[in-house]
């Protein structure tokens, strides 16, 4: 492995404390999204960190979240997977930094967890899905927690979900093959046209995969940004630019190529998304990337590490 590429920031890291992987079985099955609910233990997870060179993982909890139909219960939730991560952070200095669940679309549990975390718990940004049954973030009803989230200049670390529709838009196949990544494209179109990019400069937000659908599309999303009938052109282009994307089970030129097109190298984050890709896949990846000829040494040091410790130098 080439030195500039050690010593990793993994920005997309998640964990399943065992209570969450208890209510979150009880709720929905032990297959979440299509694919079985991995077990997680800090000390399996260090391990592979050590044989896979991260020096420090960001966690999060993935998909399908906290909320499973009540607002009291998806708090109690929140508060509990976020004061697990913290812990993790605080037992393992230097090893993992965390991303606080929100219990969306419940907006005042979700401002009330915003201070905790970040005020109390000191975590490093926070988690959002693309969207909360069927509520995708541009929406208004979001505008409290994207105006308190500016108004910190938050990190916000975008994860796909299960779009409502997938019963008969996967076809059957499980929903992160293709379903994530086309709503991680739905949620960021809605942020943009929506104004809230533009109302919330601040935020530093990060999408996942590469992108999704993004990349190959924002030529076209742009062509319509431009054309709006009835409201102002959005410059869709360059809110697309000034996003930072992770390479999480992205790292072939196909993905690559467009998303360099599209933003800035120095807007661009390594990440593994472990524990649900396992070890075996991660190192795949890993040799994928590695590999490629469209980045420079140079490349691999800013996307490994230097590029995160910008939007968190805390971890320095």
């Amino acid at each position: 492995m080439t030195d500039e590429f050690k010593d990793r920031i993994d920005v997309h890291f998640h964990y399943l404390s065992p209570e969450y992987r208890e209510k979150m079985i009880d709720a929905v099955g032990g297959w979440a999204d299509g694919f079985p609910a991995p077990q997680w233990s800090v000390e399996a997870t260090l391990a592979m960190m050590d044989r896979m060179n991260i020096a420090t993982g960001m966690l999060s909890v993935s998909s399908p979240g906290v909320h499973f139909g009540n607002d009291k219960n998806a708090r109690l939730l929140a508060r509990s997977v976020n004061e697990f991560a913290a812990r993790m952070i605080g037992e393992h200095r230097g090893r993992f930094g965390g991303f606080a669940s929100l219990p969306l679309p419940d907006v005042d549990g979700a401002l009330n967890e915003i201070a905790y975390a970040l005020d109390t718990l000191k975590l490093d940004g926070v988690v959002m899905l693309t969207n909360f049954n069927g509520v995708y973030l541009g929406d208004k009803r979001l505008d409290p927690v994207f105006d308190e989230l500016n108004r910190r200049g938050a990190v916000v670390f975008i994860h796909p979900t299960s779009p409502i529709c997938w019963q008969q838009s996967a076809l059957g196949y499980p929903r992160p093959m293709i379903e994530f990544t086309f709503d991680s494209t739905r949620a960021v179109v809605n942020l943009i046209f929506s104004g809230t990019t533009a109302r919330c400069p601040k935020l530093r937000i990060i999408v996942p995969h590469a992108g999704g659908t993004i990349p190959f599309l924002a030529r076209r999303i742009g062509m319509f940004g431009r054309g709006l009938a009835g409201g102002s052109p959005v410059s869709a282009e360059e809110h697309l630019r000034r996003l930072y994307y992770d390479l999480a089970g992205s790292p072939g030129s196909n993905a690559l190529a467009p998303l360099l097109e599209m933003t800035e190298r120095s807007h661009i984050l390594y990440g593994s998304d472990y524990v649900h890709t396992p070890e075996a896949i991660v190192s795949a990846h890993l040799a994928e990337l590695l590999s490629s000829k469209l980045l420079s040494l140079e490349d691999f040091r800013a996307i490994g590490r230097g590029n995160a410790l910008a939007l968190f130098p805390q971890l320095s």
